[in-house]
């Protein structure tokens, strides 16, 4: 990734007290056409939800869950949180391509759509929109470029590791009560502890068994708002995207 253009995009929307205000959200001309020219920003994008479909398919059809896999395995050791957010965005792109009478709003279509903003979430987070589907486009499309090492056993530990601790989630565990058990397994800070549970929660990896449960006053959870310690996780899932490296 260019340093250069991604210090560009960076600038544009955050600054060392936090998000920059709509107002100043500027990138000098200049600057633009540099990171455009190395694939980091982006013209504003107006496109219809037929068009949007099509192209999430195709780039589904294109990009191998192996290459998926990978990234997100490369992505423990690494810290290319954009590798690590295309599992939650495959997995979300089918559903949508599948299910039925899902709201117009969960696609993301419309006029001058601000693609830059999503990859700056991407990149800096690993993303925080994976239930749209402009930005599930955007992820894999952008990942398909990418060459993806193969992962190390380093990287395969951590995911076991993360996995364990997942497994002795105690019964009435709370999403916030294992973002904090993970340092067990994850040494890495309490926002990149919640986007990865957000993006294995979207992966159906940590997938709620039950939706009735009381949701907290104030909380910032999406995929496993619902999910509790006695759900664990689903083992015959983890088998589908990391069985190859021994891991259920």
């Amino acid at each position: 990734m260019d340093k250069k253009a991604k210090d560009i995009l960076f600038k544009t929307y955050w600054t060392s007290a936090g998000w920059t205000s709509d107002e100043n959200q500027k990138t000098l001309p200049g600057d633009f056409k540099y990171a455009k020219e190395k694939g980091l920003m982006f013209d504003p994008l107006t496109i219809s939800k037929v068009d949007l479909v099509s192209n999430i398919d195709n780039t589904v059809k294109i990009i191998s869950k192996k290459k998926v896999t990978d990234a997100f395995l490369c992505s423990l050791s690494n810290k290319r949180l954009d590798w690590r957010s295309g599992l939650g965005s495959y997995e979300n792109a089918k559903r949508l391509l599948t299910e039925k009478n899902i709201n117009d709003y969960y696609y993301g279509h419309g006029e001058n759509e601000d693609l830059n903003v999503l990859n700056f979430e991407r990149i800096k987070w690993g993303g925080v929109r994976h239930n749209n589907g402009l930005y599930n486009w955007l992820d894999l499309h952008l990942l398909e470029k990418e060459s993806i090492p193969t992962p190390t056993k380093n990287d395969i530990e951590i995911l076991k590791n993360i996995l364990k601790v997942i497994a002795s989630s105690e019964f009435g565990e709370t999403p916030s009560k294992l973002r904090d058990r993970l340092t067990e397994g994850f040494k890495v800070s309490k926002n990149e502890r919640h986007v990865l549970m957000e993006i294995l929660g979207c992966a159906d990896i940590l997938k709620p068994l039950r939706y009735d449960r009381k949701e907290p006053g104030k909380h910032d959870w999406t995929f496993v708002l619902h999910w509790r310690g006695e759900d664990k996780y689903d083992k015959k899932k983890v088998r589908e995207y990391f069985g190859e490296y021994g891991i259920e």
